[in-house]
């Protein structure tokens, strides 16, 4: 994969990894809205916080690469974790 700016990127997150980022940053994100819209009010560094934390988790997660996992020698992509029936099925639907 090719990063915005021209950088080849190798994927490097997968399995249970995956499966996080992409249920906890688009709840990050849904939190982050709601305290914009009056909902639930956390504050606006803490809303900003929110927002940001998860959008880098949803982004990184749908696109299987993520600059901190290599800068740390990470790779959680060719790895296959046992996640349940329920986990797989989120994991689907969420990649559809």
């Amino acid at each position: 994969m090719v990063s915005p700016v021209g950088i080849q990127m190798e994927k490097n997150v997968g399995g249970l990894d995956q499966g996080i980022r992409i249920t906890l940053g688009p709840a990050l994100v849904v939190a982050a809205i709601a305290s914009m819209g009056g909902e639930r009010r956390l504050g606006p560094a803490l809303t900003a916080a929110a927002f940001a934390v998860g959008a880098m988790l949803t982004v990184t997660g749908l696109t299987q690469t993520c600059p901190a996992n290599s800068a740390m020698g990470r790779n959680t992509y060719g790895q296959s974790e046992d996640l349940g029936d329920a986990a797989r099925e989120v994991r689907e639907k969420a990649l559809q």
